[in-house]
Order: structure tokens, then sequence, then C-alpha cells
């Protein structure tokens, strides 16, 4: 019975009503330009090709749409074919009701229009927003409704707008990296569809690069076209969109080229940087023969012949010209294009037995591999051969036995790439040229089961396993291909479950591969343990979960890449795993300030982290009046940031001449160039902008830089002609040179002393040069600088003789340009001799700051937690079994009492480690003016070593951003390598809203909350609108025993209000509203909504002083504290803390509101708390930006009357630029908004 049961799963896919049919995706788009006889074309090349019908896809509002439609339908009726609808809601917006509707009843009538159940077939291109729309558009029409809702999924498209679809239409028909194709994303459309027809993508390639759309990428096509018509005789669904017949700018066209219908290629549109599409007749030779087997389970080979297929340039000749392999659009991670792919002929053999296939590249033969042979030798036969290194044309031979069924010739693969970069699209070619002596029919799928399969991760191994016994279930296994059922081996009787860790997919794999014998102990056992549902699809393939990016971009890629957009142009991915989805919070116009970001900004900014160094919000159009970012005073290595092409491009043509990434083109050199062709010279974003030139003209050259300037290239030509004339040099050089920014700022402190003078005892000695008309003339000028270290080092003069050698090298600055130099002769010929310096990177204080991390428990705000927990923990968490601690008692105040600052104190009574849960004691006044003081008890909860020990809580790790200075928030993994006692050391166990101060061991919140509440004064110093509970009802009531409220997390019997709100904010048993932060942010946190100093004001006033004179450490100790103030409410509103923070404000709501109900004194609870909750947190960051302010303003008045009188320290630059980069971040200190209402 068991095996009777497995035969009949194994067979049910080919039990279906044969009422298949093959469509190709039309771009109506294209068509503008199209003659009768061109429609005519398309039409009997689809018909020779067994194609049933064309998809129209069609984009709102194209000026050619209505009389492409015309044509495309006449012409369709006079051959007798098939067209629909598909309404494109992605390219130009949605359509309307009334449009669809018209559309539809204008052709539906049609005897070409194509129909399923009687009903004219209707699809689209996205538009799931408009999915409400198709109640009454199906109502109007009686149209039958297959949408591509791709983005949705297939679980949320089948369930949009109640169930609207009758069908669905996946767009996902390409592989993932270097991977071949699979089926998962099939199997999940026809599971969520549950028996409704399920349209399968098939494509042959995809590859585009058109900036003007923003798409520059491929996907892994080697063996895709095969592959995917096996697929789909394995799953047999109910339709099949090839995509495409004419999308020729994302290269997966099978039907001919034609010139006029290139549109997407034009420079007004999708400014391509070269007409890259390629001929693709080759993917129709076996069509008719893979559909005919698909609808009607069987095929007949009565001709035999080749389709095969390569790129005619190997994957590394050229750049890439910024392509990628796969595309952060979709979230996938990105590859270099050449990692997943491979330089091969690839060709699929039509034949009725085995064959052997030579390849010949350049006149150098080899013998293609077989991968793929049809079981019983009549049908499909595909393989491969490498290009090893070979060029030269291409030439395909087939025998079968001695018989040529094929010899056929392409393109030659050549070195020689247009305009430097890499074209990827393929050429494939082919014919069936070779009669077959008779005619011969396949199997039928029908007598067939799968016979060879695989699956994702951990699945491979049992799926290959039981896919050749016949079993391989497309929800878990891939089949590669199909057969004749293989002899089952004996049957193994016994009960069988999933091993430890595993989940349900794997219950029917155990079951068949155990039954057979192949009983894997890894996966499958005779022990029973609880199943673990994955919270992901295990059969996805992994995404981006971190990554870094260089200056500007860091704080973008730590974001953005956590959250699966890592683009490989600007960020480095760290790590993968399972996708962690954000989806976006609101809707931005954000570009970059800094240059190409790949989506970075739209990215970030649409889910709440918008850092304006690097992106602006409102593409430039500002809704509000904002400070530009400011430059940080920064040392340019220019030797390492600037660099010049090796090659000559085309500096017409953006792709050509585009630099790496993070660079940008500031010159050329036309060197040996012909025409408009040079070699571009780019530098790093970071460094601009620049101001730069060529020096030198005439036929003696002498290029020669200027004060202030780095000497980066040398050439005879130069670049643009107005810039050093437009001959090249005869002799000597041009010199390309580049003016170094904050110049000015080094030598802000420095002077040339005057004759006979000499540098004071604060200044230090640089540099000496001759001036002759002292009156003695021996005795050098000398150049002093106040600055220690000195800005500038090693100086000295260059050029002796005719000082044609009179240039710096590319890591120097010119200080002076002089005819004598020092002690020397003049020059010849009117030149000079250079002062050459090396800037000297110290001065700055950059570099010196790296993200705050506590190394020592003694270091301010690195002080351990004592109440978190990292012992083992027991398992009681509740009420009912702590009685010897509910110690709740009301606490007799003493006759000399004074009510003077009672309202504001509160003090630990315990801090001994061995109690478990933390005791305070709160002071409040009731309505009579008498003093009751109310015991707390904290709810036990975890230590940062120990928060994960159980599941719940976020493994994100939260800290201030590296740098000196740096507001922004720097987010990483918990390392799960960790002891518990270095994660102690460094990380703390964080409460939202804030519970407690750990330095000082007070509470904060609930305190402040029931002070409020007793006295009806709220932080800010207003009154409640609300009114005011007794502080004897809430001491009455506080810890009074009620019915157990909801378990919580792991925790359950809770017993009393005052534990029922402290659950709220996470314990021992409910870790989900839990943090790690690092222990100096959260100390600062604590400072602030404690009402503390936010930093110790001694500290504050030494580092200033001493900043002030030029001490480069107390200039960062004071701005990292200001910034760390700020980097607070960063965290406070970052996209990955904010829910956290949101839904804890949020169940501290409705655990108010609960208390409400059942306590009548506390009928007012819920409204107290959100009154009292908003102006916490607004009142907090008001402190914090007058604090900012303050501190930023002493510093600055204390600086301006050294300015004033020369007497400003040699730092004064850098202050300055961090008191203006921190006010142009004030906005960043705001309260985090509440969560949305539904």
């Amino acid at each position: 019975m068991k095996l009777l049961f497995f035969l009949l799963t194994v067979l049910s896919w080919a039990n279906e009503v044969l009422g298949r049919a093959v469509f190709a995706h039309f771009m109506v788009g294209n068509t503008e330009h199209y003659s009768g006889s061109d429609w005519i074309d398309d039409i009997k090349l689809a018909q020779e090709a067994h194609i049933d019908a064309f998809a129209l896809n069609m984009a709102r509002g194209e000026p050619m749409n209505a009389k492409a439609i015309a044509d495309a339908f006449s012409n369709a009726e006079a051959q007798g074919f098939k067209l629909f609808f598909s309404f494109d809601y992605a390219g130009r917006g949605p359509f309307s009701k009334d449009e669809v509707v018209s559309w539809i009843n204008k052709y539906a009538p049609s005897s070409a229009y194509f129909r399923h159940q009687g009903k004219p077939l209707v699809s689209t291109f996205e538009g799931p927003d408009q999915a409400e729309d198709w109640h009454d558009i199906k109502a109007i029409t009686n149209c039958f409704f297959v949408p591509d809702w791709s983005s949705l999924g297939a679980g949320p498209a089948v369930r949009a707008a109640g169930g609207v679809a009758d069908g669905l239409f996946s767009w996902a028909g390409w592989p993932w990296g270097a991977q071949d194709m699979e089926t998962y994303v099939d199997a999940s459309y026809m599971e969520a569809l549950g028996g409704k027809p399920y349209m399968m993508p098939v494509s042959p390639w995809f590859y585009t690069n058109l900036p003007g759309y923003s798409k520059n990428w491929l996907w892994r096509g080697d063996h895709l076209w095969y592959d995917r018509w096996i697929q789909v005789n394995t799953l047999l669904p109910e339709f099949v969109q090839i995509i495409s017949w004419n999308d020729y700018g994302e290269s997966h066209h099978i039907g001919p080229i034609r010139d006029h219908a290139l549109v997407a290629f034009d420079k007004d549109s999708g400014k391509a940087p070269f007409l890259y599409s390629l001929d693709h007749h080759g993917w129709r030779v076996l069509l008719p023969f893979a559909i005919d087997r698909y609808k009607n389970n069987k095929a007949v080979v009565t001709y035999e012949g080749v389709s095969f297929w390569y790129r005619p340039t190997p994957k590394q000749a050229c750049g890439t010209g910024g392509t990628t392999g796969n595309t952060v659009s979709q979230l996938q991670m990105e590859f270099q294009p050449y990692d997943i792919i491979d330089d091969s002929v690839f060709f699929t053999v039509l034949a009725t037995e085995s064959v052997k296939v030579t390849v010949s590249i350049g006149g150098a033969e080899s013998q293609g591999v077989l991968r793929d042979l049809p079981d019983g030798g009549v049908g499909l036969y595909h393989g491969s051969a490498p290009f090893n290194g070979r060029t030269g044309d291409v030439k395909i031979t087939v025998w079968r036995k001695d018989v040529l069924i094929a010899d056929q010739s392409g393109p030659a693969i050549k070195n020689d790439c247009r305009n430097g970069i890499t074209g990827f699209d393929a050429w494939a070619g082919g014919r069936l040229t070779s009669k077959a002596s008779r005619p011969v029919s396949t199997p039928s799928l029908e007598d067939e089961v799968c016979v060879r399969g695989t699956g994702a991760n951990d699945f491979d191994v049992i799926c290959r396993a039981t896919c050749y016994l016949g079993y391989c279930p497309k929800s878990a296994c891939v089949c590669r291909a199909t057969g004749a059922q293989v002899k089952l081996p004996p049957e193994v009787p016994g009960e069988v479950f999933p091993a430890e860790g595993l989940n349900s997919n794997y219950i029917g794999l155990c079951n068949f591969a155990c039954l057979y014998g192949a009983c894997f102990s890894s996966y499958c056992g005779k022990t029973k343990y609880p199943l673990i549902e994955p919270t992901v699809s295990p059969f996805n393939p992994p995404s981006c979960t971190s990554g870094t990016g260089d200056g500007d971009w860091s704080v973008l890629c730590n974001f953005a890449c956590r959250h699966g957009f890592c683009p490989i142009s600007r960020c480095k991915c760290t790590s993968q795993g399972p996708l962690s989805l954000l989806n976006p919070t609101q809707q931005t116009k954000a570009v970059s300030r800094i240059g190409e970001d790949h989506g970075l900004c739209a990215f970030a900014c649409s889910r709440g982290l918008c850092p304006k160094q690097a992106c602006d919000a409102n593409d430039g159009e500002q809704q509000e009046q904002t400070n530009p970012p400011v430059d940080q005073i920064e040392m340019p290595h220019l030797d390492r940031d600037c660099y010049m092409f090796p090659e000559c491009v085309d500096l017409d043509n953006p792709q050509a001449s585009s630099c790496s990434s993070g660079h940008t083109r500031v010159s050329f050199d036309r060197g040996s160039c012909s025409g408009r062709y040079g070699r571009p010279i780019c530098c790093k974003n970071t460094v601009l902008p620049l101001k730069c030139t060529w020096r030198g003209s005439g036929a003696d050259c002498n290029g020669q830089c200027h004060k202030g300037e780095v000497t980066l290239f040398e050439s005879r030509t130069g670049g643009n002609p107005g810039e050093s004339g437009d001959t090249a040099c005869n002799r000597g050089h041009k010199t390309f040179c580049c003016e170094l920014k904050i110049f000015k700022e080094l030598t802000s402190q420095c002077r040339w002393t005057e004759c006979s003078g000499g540098c004071t005892s604060d200044e230090s000695l640089v540099a000496q040069r001759t001036e002759n008309s002292c009156l003695l003339a021996t005795t050098p000028l000398k150049y002093c600088c106040k600055n220690s270290p000195p800005p500038l080092s090693n100086c000295h003069w260059v050029g002796q003789g005719d000082c044609a050698d009179n240039n710096c090298n590319n890591k120097e600055v010119t200080l002076l340009l002089d005819s004598v130099g020092l002690l020397g002769g003049a020059c010849a010929w009117w030149r000079q001799k250079t002062l050459c310096c090396t800037p000297e990177e110290a001065v700055l204080g950059n570099g010196q700051c790296p993200a705050p991390s506590c190394t020592s428990e003694a270091e301010e705000g690195c002080a351990p937690d004592e109440w978190g927990s990292d012992q083992p923990e027991d398992d009681c968490e509740d009420d009912d079994c702590e009685h010897d601690e509910l110690r709740r008692d009301v606490v007799a105040v003493p006759q000399d009492f004074s009510l003077a600052g009672l309202a504001f104190e509160e003090r630990s009574l315990l801090e001994a480690r061995g109690e478990k849960r933390r005791p305070f004691e709160v002071h409040l006044i009731d309505l009579l003016m008498a003093a009751i003081t109310i015991k707390l008890e904290a709810r036990r909860y975890p230590g940062s070593g120990s928060l994960h020990d159980q599941p719940g809580a976020s493994d994100n790790v939260f800290q201030q951003g590296p740098g000196c200075g740096n507001p922004d928030i720097l987010v990483t993994k918990r390392d799960p390598k960790a002891t518990k006692t270095a994660v102690g050391l460094k990380l703390d166990t964080e409460h939202n809203p804030d519970l407690l101060l750990t330095d000082e061991k007070k509470l904060q919140y609930i305190p402040e909350f029931l002070r409020f509440v007793s006295s009806g004064d709220l932080p800010n110093g207003k009154k409640s609108i609300f009114g005011r509970i007794d502080a004897k009802d809430i001491k009455e009531n506080w810890t009074k025993k009620l019915s157990a409220f909801p378990k919580s997390g792991k925790s359950q019997k809770i017993y009393t209000p005052q534990d029922w709100l402290f659950e709220q904010f996470g314990s021992t048993g409910n870790r989900k509203p839990l943090l790690l932060c690092e222990k100096t942010l959260n100390n600062m946190k604590g400072n602030i909504f404690e009402g503390n100093d936010m930093a110790d004001e001694g500290k504050m006033t030494r580092w200033q002083r001493s900043a002030l004179s030029g001490d480069v450490a107390a200039q960062n100790e004071f701005f990292n504290r200001v910034a760390r103030a700020m980097a607070v409410w960063n965290y406070l509103n970052h996209p990955d803390v904010l829910p956290t923070v949101q839904d804890n404000r949020q169940n501290l709501f409705d655990a108010a509101r609960l208390i409400a109900q059942r306590v009548p004194e506390f009928a007012t609870l819920e409204v107290l708390m959100m009154e009292f909750d908003e102006a916490w947190y607004e009142h907090a960051a008001e402190r914090t930006r007058l604090w900012v302010d303050e501190m930023l303003d002493e510093m600055e008045r204390g600086l301006a009357p050294l300015i004033l009188s020369g007497r400003a320290p040699p730092n004064t630059a850098v202050i300055t630029a961090l008191i203006a980069s921190l006010r142009n971040r004030r906005g960043d200190i705001r309260a985090p908004p509440r969560k949305k209402k539904p």
C-alpha cells in the first residue's frame, strides 16, 4: 500500500486535462515603426515555433498603442494567430479601470483574441496596488485574469483583493548567482494557487545595460533554455510564457532583430553604451519539439539538428561596464558578472539516438561534454564545450553514429570590445538539418517519473536519493530529468521521523527514503523530535546580512547591506544569511550628494535612515531650510586617490569613459590618442571638488605646479587645449596639477621670517630660502610654524641647472616657486625652482577615533550591569515562585522628612548581586500632601552575555559609529563565538523606553511615571490635562495580586500591576523588547533620560580648554561626547531600533489599559501614560538640544578671541569643521515617533 501511495503521488502531476498553451511576451512599445510585413513575419515565425499567442505588453499612454494594437489584431486574424493583453503597470504608471475595460471590450470579440474557458485571457506586468480594480473589470468584461504580481510573492498575490486573480504569472524566470535554474518559486505559486492556473516563465537569457532605465546586470543563462523546458515537463503548468519575443534591451528575445525596433538603446531613453543585441534565432530551432511534448505529453522527431549559443566575447576580455551578476534592485547579492558565467559553447541536440558533438574554435577542436541525455535515447541531448582560451570562428558538428546530422557555424569569438566594455549577450544559432530515417516518438510524460534531481542547501543529498527513485516533491526538490521508473529496492518497514532540528519539509522525504533503504541518519531516524519550522524558506538563496563601505558610504552600506541591499559597486558584503526584510516606511525622492549610489540613498531614506552627508532626501528640492553637509577637514592623498586610464577610450561615451566605483572623471590626457579619444583621469568622490589643470605649453614645455598644488601626472600632450595649448611638447612635458584643498588650513599658523629673523620659541623651523634683497644674502629666510607637530616635513628644493627637473613627486605639495631657492644659482630660461614638502596628517588629528568600545570596567560608562544576570537561569520567572522576594511594604517616613527634592529621589535599597530582582523605592505625595514611599521591583532580565541563550531578542549590536565627532550609529551582528564575559564587558542589555541607569543603579521610566501620576506634573513642567491618581491608591494597588495577566513570551502567572508593566520592558522570559547596545552609548542614553549632566561638566571644561590650546586628544574627547549625545537619538530613531521602541511603547499603553480595566482606581492610567510618554521623550530631546548647543557655543566663544588676536590653535580648522558638522546634524535630535495606528 505504501508503494502504491508514493507512485500515485509521483504520477499525480501527469493526470492533468491537456489544455496547455504557450505564449511569448511581446513588447508593443518596440513597434512604433512596424509595417504590416513585420507583423506578418513575427506571427509566422511564432506559428512555426508552435507558439499559441503573443502576450501584448503595453504601457499606458504610449503613442504607438492604438495603431500597433489595431495592426496586430488585423494581421493575427488574417493569419489565424492569437493575442491577448498584458497591461504594463510599471513602465509608465498604472492604467485606470476605464482604460483597461475599453481595451478589452474593443478587442475581446476578435477571432484573434485568446480565450481560456471561453473567457478572454488578460494579464499584467505588476500593478498589485490596483488589484481592487479588477473586481469591476472582471464583472464588466468577463475576462479570465492571470496577472504578474511577482513583487508580492505567491501567497500575498493569491490573496490580493480577496483573491481576485483567476491564476498567476510569475516573472521569476532566471537563476541566482552561479547556480543553475531551480523551481522553488514555481512550486510556491502552484501550491499557493491550489489548483488555479499557473503561468510559468521560461526565458533563454538576461543581460541588460541601460543606464537610462537604471538597469545594468545579467543573470546566468548558460544552461537556462534547456533546463527550463525540462522543468516545464516536470511541473506541467496550465500555461507557459516565453520571456520574450522582442525585448532586445534585456537580451532575452527569441524573435528576429529589427533595426527599427531597437528603441531601448536610444541615447534619450535607455542610453546603452553600444548596441549589444545579437541574433537569437537558434533558440527557436527546437521549440516545436519542446512545446509539442509539453502540450501533448509526447512529441515526434522527424528532423534532427542542433541549437547552440555562446557569448562572442570572453567574460573577462574587457571591463564590465558596471554590469553586475544578480541585482540589488531585487534584493539579491551581487557578484562580478564573470564569476557567475562560464566561457563555453552550449548546445542542445535533437536526435533519435546517442550523438557525438565536436566544437571547433579558431580551428582548434574539442569534444563537447554531454551533461543531459534523454531517457530511452529519443529527444534532447544537452552539453557544452569550454573556450579554454581559444578565439576565432566557431563551428559545431554533430554525429549520430556515422551520420552527420549537423554542421553549423557561428561568429568568431574575439577579445575585441566596443568602447572597452564586455558585451554579455549571447549569439544563438542552429538548424534542423537532417531528416530522421523514420519518425520516432518520445515516451509519454504520463509514463515517466523523475529520475534525477537536486535540492537546495541541506536538502541536496536526500533529494538526489529520492528523485533517482522517482519521488521528487516539487516543494522540496528540483527534478532535473524524467524517464522510466527504476526498479525500486526492497521495502524496509518501520515508522521514521525527521532528525533532530529539522522541519516538516523532510517528512515525506524521510518516509520514502527510509522505505527503500536510503535512510540517512543526518536526515531521518526512529526517534520523534519536535519539528523546528523555519521562519524563512529554507530553499531561498542567501541574502547579504551585513556590509561595509568607504568614507561617507559607510553608514549607508552598514544599514542597507543588513537588509539585503548591498550594491557591489559601493559596498562590500561581509556576511550572508536569510533576508532581513525591511519594508519602506515613507516615500522619498532621495538622491546621492556624493556620486552614483546605485540606489543606496533611495533605499535607506525610504526606510528612515537618510544621512545628510551622503543623501539629499528631496532630490534637490528642499522642503525646509537646512544647511548643506559640511566638508570634514581631512588630508587628501592624491597619489592614491586619483588614477589615469592605461588605454585610450571614447571620451564621449559615458560607459567607456566612466571611472571605477567611487570615482569621478576630473580631466583626461590626450596622449597618443586620436580624435575624441583620451585617457580619463579619475579621483575619489571623497576628495571632490578638486581644482585641477594641465600646466605647460609651447614647444619646449616646462609644466610646473603652483603654490599649494600637487603634481599628479606628466604628458607631452595634456588635456583640454585651453589649459596648456593645443600642441604637443617637442621637449619637456606638461604637468597635471591639483590644488591641495587644505593647504590654507595646514599653513595658517606658518610664516616666512624677515631678513635675519628667526623662529620664536613656540614655532618650529620647517624650510628656508635665499632672499637676495637682504643685506646678508647668505642668511636664509626661515619658514616657521607654530603647530606641533609641524604641518609640513621633509621640505627641500628641486631644480638644478636649467631647472627642467623642477616638480615635486605626487606625495608632496608645492610650498614656493623661486628662481634661486636656497644658496644656489638662478635657473636658466626664466624657470623657477620648487620648494617641495610632505603634508603631515597628524596635525589634523584625524583617524584617531575608532568606534567607542569599553576595554575596562574602570572606564567611564563601562561599569558592569550588576542586575543583568549572565548566570544560568532557573525556570522560575513568575510571582508565585518568588514569595520570599515580594516584600513590598510602605516605608515609614521620619518626622524630619522634607518634601523638598523627594519627588525626584529614588535610591537603591539593595545592590548585592545575590538578589534576583532589583528593588528601588520611589517617594510620592498624596492628595493630602503626605509623603508615601513605595518599593518597586524590576523584573529579572538577562545580561548581555546571556541575552541570546533563549530566542526572542535581535542579534543586532548598536554602537556609535567610528570617527571623531560621529553621531551616526554602526550596527553589527553579535559574535556567536564571543564569551559571555567578553560580551558583558562591551555591551549592555538595553531597555526601551529607558528602564534604568546602570552606573547609578536607578530606575527611570516607571518611577518618573508614578511621580507624574500622583502629582500631575509632566517632565516639561506642564500640568496633566487628565488629572492625577492619589498616591494612596497607587500604594494600595501597585502590588495587589489580581487574576493572572496574559502570558508574555515565556513569562506567565503575572499577577500584579507592577510586574505586568515592568514585563513590557523585557525580562528573562520575555526577551523580544531587549536590545544589545554598546555600554558608553547606553550610559549616555541613561544620563539623558535621568536628567543628569550628559557628560561630566568638569571634564568637558578641561577638554575644551586643552582643545583650544591645540590638544588634539582633548579635542576628540570633547566632540565625541557631544556626538554621543546626538547618537542616542539616531539610535532611538534608527530603522532597526525604532520598531522595537514603538512596539514596547504600545505594549506599555496596552498594559496600562488592561490594568485600568481591572483596577477602578487606575481608570485613567492609559491616557496618563500616553500623555507622560510623549512629554518624557520630547523633554529629553529638548534637554539634549540645549546641551549640545551650549557645548558648541562655548567652544566657539572660546575660539573666536584666539582667532582675532592671531593666537588661533593649529587645530582651528578642524574645530571649526566639527562645530559646523555637528550643528548641521542638530535635526537628528528628535523624539522617536509613536507607532501609527493601523
